[in-house]
């Protein structure tokens, strides 16, 4: 996906979002005598101050003077009365270094430094600012910022962290990831006006955010898919033109022009026919929702989704995932409707255990002559079935051992004796099932009878 938007979005890809943070609590620095509020800080004049000295101080630059008389009614760079009250916008507070942390891992995950160095990343690891992180096929990466928002990076996915700061004094981030591939999904500490901005860019678009939970993508076609889960988002290019304002619930897709807003599909269903089979793979099954164009699944072990380690995409409502083992898991499921617009997802607990293989009823003796006896059985339907004739309920001294396309089977009538019978299922790949309970019969000259009730041919204990 590659983005193109500008405002407050939930986004895939290459954008920019922007946010405006909560203001803090009022705080009084009685050593500097600096009160911190929302829009900024107040310091008190000391002997000597000037406008400029002000500005060296406490902004970015000593040319700040100019927008501080403004903002202070005060007319010239002249000595201030002391005691006299100045406000310094949170806008001309100077940046200070930031860091995230590693808060989950899962899978393959590699970063470099900003000096271009590898860097190895694991829970609780610091990130900072130029560091470019990058997740693999089923690899996830989840970041904790400092004001506590939260960066969750899915798999095949590259970002750089462009800005990590925050303002000196109020500590309102100054956040800003570029997504060179895949998708980020992030839910920001709530933001007010001018406290904090939190962006996510693309190569072709930003959009500024003033929401919570919101996702950015790069679509294959090289457009940008916004998506807003709560809060509010003005997207758009990053050529001039118009924007559009996106709510929760509501997504849009950018490429040569910013698309209208669109619902976002609700929360599709799970059915409850998640099972395991061989080989560790797991299958699941959306209830069909109506306009879903694909839907996606992630699993992972806790009831916020927020720890997954397998995901896939499909076309439709059946999905599948190989090397899960059995255990109590959450599944993740959402709808892409035909934009390629993903909507909001549901977390459902499943208990996966490995399927049990069919078995078959243990063969019984249905009629005989003087030459052959024929074995029958009650089986699901199955591409064949191995059948077992043996001197032994052990079956260490086999008598017959052959295959048979149908639930049935004719062998040569044995000498007189006492038998064990039993069969399995034989599958379209090769692989069998269990054997059944194995049956004894008697040959006599005249009759071939049962010898009691079916037994296992491990243990002889009755089935």
């Amino acid at each position: 996906m590659r983005a193109t938007t500008t405002g407050w979005v939930r986004l895939f890809v290459p954008v920019s979002v922007a946010l405006i943070c909560m203001p803090q609590a009022q705080s009084d620095d009685a050593s500097d005598g600096i009160v911190v509020a929302a829009s900024g800080i107040t310091i008190t004049a000391r002997q000597g101050d000037t406008l400029s000295s002000i500005a060296t101080r406490f902004t970015s630059a000593t040319s700040n003077w100019v927008v501080l008389g403004k903002l202070n009614n005060i007319r010239k760079d002249t000595s201030i009365p002391v005691g006299s009250a100045i406000l310094i916008p949170a806008s001309l507070l100077p940046d200070e270094p930031a860091q995230a942390r590693v808060t989950m891992l899962s899978g393959t995950v590699t970063a470099l430094g900003a000096d271009r160095q590898p860097v190895t990343l694991s829970i609780g690891s610091r990130v900072v600012e130029g560091m470019q992180i990058e997740t693999a096929n089923n690899s996830f990466l989840t970041l904790g910022l400092q004001d506590a928002s939260r960066v969750s990076i899915p798999s095949n996915t590259r970002i750089r962290l462009s800005i990590l700061r925050m303002a000196r004094y109020t500590g309102s981030p100054r956040t800003e990831i570029t997504i060179l591939r895949g998708k980020v999904e992030s839910q920001v500490s709530p933001l007010a006006p001018n406290m904090g901005r939190y962006e996510i860019r693309t190569p072709m678009a930003m959009a500024g955010v003033r929401g919570t939970h919101f996702r950015v993508g790069l679509q294959a076609n090289g457009t940008t898919a916004n998506e807003l889960l709560s809060g509010i988002v003005e997207v758009s290019r990053l050529t001039p033109g118009p924007g559009v304002s996106l709510q929760s619930g509501q997504g849009n897709i950018v490429s040569s022009t910013v698309g209208a807003p669109v619902a976002l599909l609700a929360a599709p269903q799970l059915t409850d026919q998640a099972s395991l089979q061989n080989g560790g793979i797991a299958q699941f099954k959306a209830v069909t929702l109506a306009g879903a164009a694909a839907y996606h699944l992630q699993i992972g072990t806790d009831a916020q989704g927020e720890t997954p380690f397998a995901e896939t995409r499909s076309s439709g409502p059946a999905m599948s995932l190989s090397g899960v083992n059995a255990g109590d898991y959450f599944v993740r499921i959402s709808a892409i409707d035909a934009l390629g617009l993903e909507g909001y997802a549901r977390v459902v607990p499943v208990s996966l255990r490995p399927a049990q293989a069919p078995t078959p009823s243990a063969p019984t003796v249905d009629s005989s002559d003087s030459k052959q006896f024929q074995l029958s059985w009650r089986s699901p339907a199955a591409a064949g079935f191995n059948v077992q004739v043996a001197r032994d309920v052990q079956f260490s001294w086999l008598l017959f051992n052959t295959t048979s396309t149908k639930p049935v089977v004719t062998l040569p009538r044995p000498p007189f004796g006492t038998y064990f019978a039993r069969v399995q299922i034989r599958n379209d790949d090769g692989s069998t099932g269990p054997y059944s309970a194995s049956q004894s019969f008697v040959v006599t000259d005249q009759w071939i009878i049962h010898d009691g009730n079916p037994v296992t041919a491990q243990s002889g204990r009755v089935r």
